[in-house]
């Protein structure tokens, strides 16, 4: 039954849940980008979270390119809203450049690669067709949500937020904490142990991959405002007046951040009481549903099963005949497990396949890695099949493929669960070594129940957390004491540049004054030393 919604914070609306508890039930928009699925699923899981709490959930699906909406099995007590931005921009050719880029080893100056790059660097014309989209502003205006969530992908939305007068929103990440958020937020990032997030390294790192760091960080620091969020502050003031705040200026005043990771194996970095950690929401063993039978047939007479895939942005179907040879190899030499692959084009290779390779266009992974015969998943290291298998407790076998994949893929491997195979050292026996210690490794395997059963454990769950601070800044809509001064501090003065350049010069003063003290000591005594030496030594 529909439950009664908070149509303002001085209307709320208040009812008696099951436990006999008072809550108030409130309106909440979710601006979710369309780029991957894993973010358009990522979104789905928050919104149903919310929705199993009873509040009133909208999800804007906000498309930037040429390509379908998502097919989304998604909870009928959410209302699902797709809003068009697309700036011209090709999808599948996007998704086929990326893909060629990602699978070989290819120069900046490629034709693909420098596609990828410039249709990145034009989402900003997206958010012009937003704010230009009256219609889809008057709903966002006349729904009067409580609060909104928006993806850290995304900075339109921030300004839509401001501008239909939505009286509080979250930060949310369908990964960790992104650097420039960190950046803004006030967030320590020191590049001695917390490298940039598409730098391929983990928390410990060599003198090299600390300078790379470093350099990383400092241009990175300057170069995603002019990248997208100047371009879009500037859409704002052209449309709605130059008194429009620019969008820096209120992303700083995020109350609150919510991300798609747990502290409990995200590399421990420096962090804020607003940054709340919410990994692995409807990933529950719980979550899990009974293999339809196209898949529990194949199962049933396997030692154990490993599931493959590489994500919507890199289709395995466009992988190197390198690389799948490679596989297909060393899965034959297992003819006991059951490997299934997500392959959108199964018909291309059905000749090839070993006998205990099955190809599908779709697979249930959640439900395929929660199973009990399940002994690792391949993957390119997208975060939430990082997610998964943490959850699941299986191993993983990784190979990064771009942006912050590389370094996803060493997040498993300093749990000592994980194995990261790089691009270049695909080949027959390299694929094969670590498809066998994949699925023979007691070590990981015992490393990986460990961290699931950590997660299990956890004192608070990702959906509490969710819920509950969701409910909390709904309620008290600021939380500036959660706020960082340092925020308002200029980069000398942040990093105390000043204060080091004055207590330099003081030391330096005061080596200068005892040298020439010295100089002027050492000239009385010379002047002196013919009186104080005795006659007999002269």
């Amino acid at each position: 039954s529909s439950l009664p919604v908070a149509s303002s914070p001085e209307e709320a609306v208040r009812l008696v849940d099951e436990n006999g508890e008072t809550k108030t039930v409130y309106k909440i928009a979710i601006f979710a980008p369309h780029m991957a699925n894993s973010q358009v699923l990522w979104n789905k899981r928050v919104g149903e979270a919310l929705a199993n709490a009873g509040h009133d959930v909208t999800i804007y699906m906000m498309r930037f390119f040429n390509n379908n909406n998502p097919k989304l099995d998604i909870d009928s007590r959410i209302r699902l809203v797709h809003v068009n931005g697309s700036f011209g921009m090709d999808g599948e050719q996007l998704v086929k450049d990326q893909a060629y880029f990602s699978y070989n080893d290819v120069s900046f100056f490629d034709p693909a690669v420098r596609r990828s790059f410039a249709a990145f660097g034009e989402m900003y014309k997206s958010c012009d067709i937003f704010v230009k989209d009256k219609e889809f502003l008057a709903d966002v205006e006349n729904s009067k949500y409580d609060l909104a969530f928006t993806h850290m992908y995304n900075f339109c939305p921030v300004g839509i937020i401001h501008l239909t007068k939505i009286p509080t929103w979250i930060w949310l990440s369908s990964g960790g904490l992104m650097d420039n958020v960190a950046e803004v937020m006030g967030v320590p990032q020191p590049p001695s142990y917390c490298p940039p997030m598409i730098m391929d390294a983990s928390d410990e790192m060599s003198f090299v991959e600390r300078i790379k760091s470093f350099i990383g960080h400092a241009l990175f620091k300057y170069y995603w405002r002019s990248w997208t969020v100047d371009k879009e502050t500037a859409i704002f003031k052209k449309e709605f007046g130059e008194d429009f705040p620019d969008l820096v200026e209120l992303i700083t005043k995020a109350p609150l951040i919510l991300l798609n990771s747990n502290e409990l194996y995200d590399p421990p970095r420096p962090t804020l009481a607003k940054i709340v950690y919410i990994g692995g929401i409807a990933m529950k063993q719980r979550d899990a549903k009974p293999l339809v039978e196209e898949f529990a047939s194949r199962v049933k007479n396997a030692r154990g099963i490993v599931v493959m895939t590489f994500g919507s942005y890199s289709p395995m179907y466009l992988m190197p005949d390198l690389w799948k040879e490679a596989y297909f190899n060393a899965f034959a030499q297992f003819p006991d497990v059951q490997f299934f692959i997500r392959y959108e084009k199964p018909e291309e290779i059905a000749t090839v396949l070993p006998p205990n390779v099955y190809a599908a266009k779709w697979l249930p992974q959640t439900d395929l890695l929660q199973h009990p015969k399940t002994l690792g998943l391949i993957s390119h290291g997208g975060y939430n099949s990082i997610q998964d298998v943490l959850h699941a407790g299986v191993p993983i076998l990784t190979t990064g493929l771009f942006g912050d994949q590389p370094k996803n893929g060493r997040l498993p491997e300093r749990l000592g669960m994980g194995i990261n195979l790089v691009k270049t050292d695909i080949n027959n026996p390299n694929v094969l070594a670590a498809v066998k210690r994949l699925v023979q490794d007691e070590t990981l395997k015992k490393n990986a129940r460990r961290v699931k059963e950590m997660i299990a454990t956890r004192p608070v769950s990702s959906e509490t957390l969710l819920v509950r601070w969701t409910e909390f800044l709904a309620q008290h809509k600021s939380l500036d004491n959660l706020v960082p001064y340092g925020t308002q501090l200029n980069f000398f003065v942040y990093h105390s540049l000043d204060v080091i350049a004055f207590l330099a010069f003081v030391v330096l003063l005061k080596l200068v004054i005892l040298a020439r003290l010295r100089d002027k000591h050492a000239s009385l005594v010379v002047e002196w030393r013919p009186v104080l030496v005795p006659e007999i030594f002269k």
